[in-house]
């Protein structure tokens, strides 16, 4: 079973364009609010990986994280996320894509964010009615479990900008 969800926000920020620039690249920076994201790392190559799990609790199929692996892509203005395939021999895993810009907006920036999940479950297959029922419970409990996951991005990566204009406001009254 594939489930598709896609999130478009845009938040001002108290951030030059160049910091906010900076800010949409670094994603452990950018994504350190994001408590719903399990194990977030980026390994270092060319290009960049990003990987982590999204941590799906659904009463019908219990307890489940679904991995993905995207290369992070420097754009001019901030940078683009691109699924990477991957083995994975668990109940399922996610494909994560998207892309953050970062554009002036008076004495800060706008950053804009689009995300595309589409998220693979693994069921079995059957043709017995009561286990088409179960799929379906299955299915709409885990499509409102990923909608209300993705929806809480815009308030975490707020709340990081929120935390790197802070500290750029510090960094600014201690030089000299």
């Amino acid at each position: 079973m594939d489930l598709s969800h896609e999130i478009l926000f845009s938040l001002p920020v108290d951030l030059e364009q160049a910091r906010a620039v900076e800010f949409v690249r670094d994603v452990p920076r950018s994504l350190r609010k994001a408590d719903f994201l399990a194990e977030l790392q980026v390994v270092t190559s060319r290009p960049p990986v990003v990987s982590a799990a999204i941590p799906v609790s659904a009463a019908l199929f219990g307890q489940r994280e679904l991995p993905f692996r995207s290369e992070l892509h420097e754009t001019e203005f901030g940078a683009r996320l691109v699924p990477v395939a991957f083995d994975y021999d668990g109940p399922g895993w996610a494909d994560v894509s998207g892309e953050a810009t970062v554009s002036p907006a008076g004495a800060g920036s706008r950053l804009d964010y689009t995300f595309h999940i589409t998220v693979h479950v693994r069921l079995p297959e059957s043709d017995h009615w009561g286990a088409q029922a179960l799929v379906k419970m299955i299915e709409y409990t885990a499509r409102t479990v990923l909608h209300k996951v993705m929806n809480r991005l815009p308030a975490a990566v707020a709340a990081a900008a929120a935390l790197e204009a802070g500290a750029a406001l510090e960094a600014a009254a201690v030089a000299p």
